[in-house]
């Protein structure tokens, strides 16, 4: 009797033990500016870290995520995109009316350097008409479960109908990140690109997301900044056979969106660690 009295202390002791344990893991969850934010566990889909994940935001740039997707999926990398006079126009872009790229190096401009222009090129290619491909991103975003999110445009320039949540942006990157060209597209760090007309001219690209050069196992994904969905990020890291996502939407500023997704990620993966060790714990209890 007195055994099983001192088994049953010693198992109350354990429980309360890992209650106190995961309350302090809670606890050590990173304090961020961003509005929103997510972390979520690639391969389970588990959500090790949220706030405001479903709050309408704009996505800025990380639209663009979308406007891959749907282009790999419906051309060929070696489909020549023309500029047009509408693509030209936009804000941030260094191209011209008249040029011409392949598609797979229109995408590769387009998510490293996060050209607007390329993207608007890459929405008429695929559609003929940027409504036709807002229609066509919209009813992709909803076959993903991308239930709050709206797009009008294929670079992710403000408008007030154009938004999502980190949670969707989420869905959106998870899906992209199981493509091979998706995948290998968002995690080059430098790339230089020839164009077909020009003859001859070449842009060298460096990808806008840092994390590529700063955070251990980044595989991607994607930035994104206006003034008005200040910075967001998209991120993936890999550790052994473990990939998280991380997005964070509205950042106070272009480099906070960096560190806070760094810890969001750091936090994660302890986060996961802690969890693998807790059976351990309770066993050897």
């Amino acid at each position: 009797m007195r055994y099983l009295t001192k088994r049953l202390a010693a198992a109350v002791l354990s429980a309360a033990i890992l209650v106190i344990w995961s309350a302090c893991a809670l606890a050590a969850a990173p304090d961020i500016t961003a509005d929103a934010a997510i972390v979520v566990n690639e391969q389970t889909g588990e959500v090790l870290y949220e706030k405001n994940a479903d709050k309408r935001e704009y996505p800025a740039s990380m639209t663009k995520m979308m406007t891959c997707i749907l282009a790999l999926e419906r051309t060929s990398p070696d489909q020549i995109v023309t500029v047009s006079d509408n693509a030209a126009d936009v804000e941030c872009t260094r191209l011209y009316p008249g040029y011409e790229l392949r598609m797979a190096d229109m995408l590769q401009q387009m998510m490293m350097i996060s050209d607007n222009g390329a993207a608007t090129a890459v929405g008429e290619a695929v559609a003929g008409d940027i409504d036709s491909f807002a229609a066509l991103m919209n009813e992709k975003a909803a076959a993903l479960g991308a239930t709050d999110t709206h797009f009008v445009n294929a670079n992710g320039m403000p408008d007030s109908n154009h938004y999502s949540t980190a949670r969707d942006m989420a869905k959106i990157a998870s899906y992209g990140m199981k493509m091979p060209a998706f995948r290998r597209i968002v995690g080059t760090e430098a790339k230089n690109i020839y164009y077909i007309r020009p003859a001859g001219h070449t842009a060298y690209c460096e990808n806008t997301n840092e994390l590529l050069d700063t955070y251990p196992g980044c595989t991607g994904v994607k930035t994104g900044w206006t003034r008005a969905a200040r910075g967001c990020l998209t991120a993936a890291a890999k550790r052994g056979d473990t990939e998280l996502l991380v997005v964070v939407m509205h950042s106070d500023s272009d480099d906070t969106r960096f560190s806070e997704a760094a810890a969001l990620l750091d936090y994660g993966f302890s986060e996961l660690q802690q969890k693998q060790q807790a059976p351990a714990a309770s066993k050897a209890a």
